[in-house]
């Protein structure tokens, strides 16, 4: 690239990052400012040359005046009106100087012309300033041509100096007009085409944004038409999975099964999935006088939960009521078998179940008792007690059914009146409170303690209260089950004898009934 020293007078700097439309003032004052300061320096060496000492010495300033004008033009806090109107008044206060001491006939009265081309040619960025500095210009130009009509000059000048001063005047002025109109032209045309070149980026950007706009409304139109099929997706599965829920209800006790297997008003559920479905099963069953009572909490929660349920009710169907497995050490052994058989083939599937085995045998007057991973609470005479279920859970595909790894059997004296709770580790794992801690087993264990004495229905009621105010405005984390089931043995003794009798009663009717219409 080739040096130019011109353009280290005329371009714009970048750090100033003018805006196009301030280019063409910023022409005008710097050309002003190299123009009058190169024109002092030549009237200095003729005001030296004829004696014009007063001249000279105003010339210094006139030179340092115009040095500052350029340099401010090119400082970050530059003001283009106000640098041109001092330069405009040290044009008028050079030239009535000059006309004074050296006469009219110097024709150094045509610089007053000169601050009224910069006003025409800049931006009317202050029109005020404009006309009042184009004003000042004529009434000086009329009252120096009247004062110095009829005046003499303070320092008259040879006429050689006259002659001298007259022709560099005319030739100074008509260079700084052709000048200063041949760059504002150039600056002129060159911010022109800046112009037409943002233009046209802006009108690229424009169509790029229209068209950007359009695939934006196409794909926003694209989103809205797979959130509806999202939705309506969604639908279906919620809709299937409401009549899973009702799949699984049907398949679990209803409060009728538990009065009519445990006496009215003797057996509780609070049962509280965490979605729809639920990984939490509970199951109760007679078998040849004893009853069966199983909590169980299946791996995950919701669907794959779900699943799992069905396969374990289906499992302890054909445990308990098929193959007369009554004892809950050995169901628990059973299904152990039965899952590490089910899931053997894939590895990857390590699913299972934490579960609570409980039977009631009216007869001996005792509760036994197995868990894998859950417990059983029971309070007898106000005393309290927890038996803890093997540390090891049903269907774990490594761990094989081996002699060590039988489940442990445990037997309760049912002989007076008992309460007994099973449950899953979904109560006492939940978070909330003022400090959004877990409840803890200690606290429902507690709580179990308070409310045994209430009817079922109001520790079901009392249950629930305390979850939901534990919860708050906590998201619930999984799937809560507890069964409680009041024991008393004596009059459930009562109670089947009753039965019994009525049983006999309704079974001589039909025979009866039967021979009538045989005869």
């Amino acid at each position: 690239m080739s040096f130019n020293p011109l353009s280290i007078l005329f371009d714009i700097p970048n750090q100033l990052d003018l805006p196009v439309e301030e280019h063409k003032d910023f022409a005008v004052v710097s050309t002003a400012g190299v123009l009058g300061f190169l024109a002092h320096v030549v009237f200095f060496i003729l005001f030296f040359l004829f004696d014009a000492h007063f001249m000279m010495y105003l010339n210094i300033g006139s030179l340092f005046t115009f040095a500052c004008i350029f340099y401010f033009n090119r400082a970050p806090s530059r003001n283009s009106t106000l640098l041109l109107t001092i330069a405009s008044l040290e044009i008028l206060v050079h030239a009535t100087f000059a006309l004074l001491l050296l006469g009219w006939e110097t024709n150094f009265h045509i610089y007053f012309f000169v601050p009224i081309l910069a006003s025409l040619i800049t931006s009317k960025s202050n029109i005020v300033s404009s006309y009042l500095i184009n004003g000042v210009c004529v009434l000086f130009y009329l009252g120096l041509a009247i004062y110095t009509n009829y005046a003499v000059p303070i320092s008259a000048l040879s006429e050689t100096g006259v002659l001298t001063f007259e022709i560099l005047n005319i030739v100074s002025v008509s260079v700084i007009v052709i000048i200063v109109t041949m760059y504002y032209s150039y600056v002129s045309n060159e911010s022109s085409k800046k112009l037409v070149q943002l233009n046209d980026k802006l009108k690229s950007q424009s169509e790029k944004v229209i068209s950007f706009n359009n695939e934006l409304a196409q794909q926003t139109e694209e989103l809205q038409i797979q959130s509806e099929q999202l939705e309506q997706s969604n639908k279906h599965t919620t809709d299937s999975i409401r009549y899973a829920l009702r799949i699984q209800e049907a398949v679990l006790p209803s409060p009728l099964d538990l009065d009519n297997l445990f006496g009215e008003k003797n057996a509780m559920v609070f049962f509280s999935p965490k979605d729809i479905v639920s990984g939490d099963f509970y199951w109760c069953r007679e078998k040849e006088g004893e009853k069966i009572i199983v909590v169980a909490d299946c791996t995950g929660h919701g669907v794959p939960g779900a699943m799992l349920t069905m396969i374990g009710e289906s499992l302890l169907n054909n445990i308990v009521l098929e193959k007369g497995i009554t004892e809950p050490a050995l169901i628990l052994d059973a299904l152990q078998v039965y899952f590490s058989t089910l899931f053997a083939s894939n590895q990857n599937i390590q699913d299972g179940m934490d579960i609570s085995i409980a039977k009631i045998n009216y007869e001996t007057k005792k509760l036994h008792f197995a868990g894998a991973r859950n417990p059983i609470t029971y309070i007898q005479n106000g005393n309290m007690e927890t038996i803890q279920g093997d540390k090891m859970s049903i269907g774990n595909s490594k761990i094989k059914p081996k002699s060590s790894s039988k489940f442990t059997p445990h037997q309760i004296d049912i002989s007076i009146p008992t309460t007994f709770y099973l449950y899953t580790d979904g109560y006492q794992d939940q978070f909330g409170g003022n400090e959004n801690r877990k409840f803890y087993s200690k606290n429902l264990r507690n709580l179990f303690f308070k409310i045994h004495k209430k009817p079922m229905s109001k520790q079901r009621t009392r249950l629930k209260m305390t979850f939901m105010e534990w919860c708050d405005f906590a998201k619930q984390i999984d799937d809560v089950t507890i069964v409680g089931i009041k024991v008393d043995t004596d009059i459930a003794e009562e109670l089947h004898t009753i039965r019994e009798t009525e049983s006999e009663r309704l079974f001589r009717e039909i025979l009866e009934e039967s021979k009538q219409e045989e005869e």
